[in-house]
């Protein structure tokens, strides 16, 4: 049977929670059904599109192209149909299950996360999966519903999406403490003499710092790349190296590593930090959740006193 008269919309479901997966077991957990109860579910789905939709591979299992083809409508599809029949419902992370994608720019991940998994922490029906910004396709994944939402310094190109910034990003020099080059504040001179560690110009390019250093002809010499944030706290704390950072997430860490902040030596643009997310997401109780715990967390941080920078 190639048609969908007679097909169960339950069955959608759990194909939207295989495809996700990728692995049948972890589907049923998510689900809270049976693993046989999944694997006869996904043999009437088969018998109905007339296609296998998924194959084994290793552990788990990968989508056929009849699957990949479908994932996008599904997805947009269930959320209209969740929106329209219970659109005022209200979402518990008590008694909700859910499974929430991100992309949270590492250098947030400490400001935003930790009040987030503060509020979820005590259950287990609501997850949360954090993608990495520099391999995940978020144009694509923000379009077929497999990711729900982006928070960083940039705005993610997609159609139909909504983008609300959450914050201004100011900007520090971070280096050790009892620098032996560095005594009162941070200069020019320190800043174009000294070596730096950054961030790869692939991860760079997602603000205007080049672009800046490029206009007001600054020189700086990157003595050591990295593709996180989070490879920063060692490197400067063990090294003479500096680097310009978030200052929020540079007190955060500065609280654990023996590092000192200092004012950027030169005018730089004021830059926001953005969360987006699929315009079809708005009214989708847990996808509102999460983005009112994410602002609030953002509130909470901005509320903090700042120390001033050296």
């Amino acid at each position: 049977m190639s048609g969908l008269k007679n097909l169960d919309l339950n069955l959608l479901v759990v194909f939207e929670a295989v495809y996700s997966a990728g692995n049948i077991s972890q589907a049923a957990r998510r689900l809270g059904m049976s693993q046989p109860t999944i694997s006869n579910a996904l043999r009437r789905l088969r018998d109905g599109l007339d296609d296998p939709l998924f194959v084994r591979a290793g552990r788990g299992v990968h989508p056929t192209p009849r699957a990949i083809q479908m994932i996008g409508p599904v997805r947009e599809a269930l959320q209209m149909i969740e929106s329209g029949v219970a659109p005022d419902v209200h979402f518990d992370p008590a008694t909700s299950t859910r499974h929430f994608r991100v992309v949270v720019l590492d250098a947030m991940e400490p400001i935003v996360m930790p009040h987030v998994i503060r509020q979820i922490q005590a259950y287990r029906s609501v997850t949360i999966e954090n993608l990495a910004v520099v391999d995940t396709p978020m144009s694509d994944r923000l379009n077929d519903g497999s990711l729900d939402l982006v928070i960083a310094n940039f705005l993610a190109e997609s159609r139909d999406t909504h983008c609300e910034a959450l914050a201004p990003v100011h900007l520090s020099v971070v280096a050790r403490n009892d620098h032996p080059a560095i005594s009162g504040e941070f200069s020019l001179d320190h800043f174009q003499t000294l070596g730096h560690v950054a961030l790869v110009p692939r991860v760079q390019a997602l603000s205007r710092m080049l672009e800046v250093l490029r206009r007001l002809d600054i020189q700086r010499h990157v003595a050591y790349s990295v593709t996180k944030f989070w490879s920063f706290p060692h490197i400067l704390m063990t090294t003479d190296l500096v680097a310009i950072l978030p200052t929020a997430f540079a007190k955060v860490i500065s609280r654990n590593h023996p590092l000192a902040l200092y004012d950027l030596p030169f005018a730089y643009p004021e830059e926001q930090i953005y969360m987006t997310w699929k315009t079809s997401r708005t009214n989708d109780p847990g996808h509102r959740w999460l983005r009112e715990e994410i602002a609030s967390a953002v509130r909470q941080a901005a509320a903090q006193a700042p120390e001033p920078a050296q």
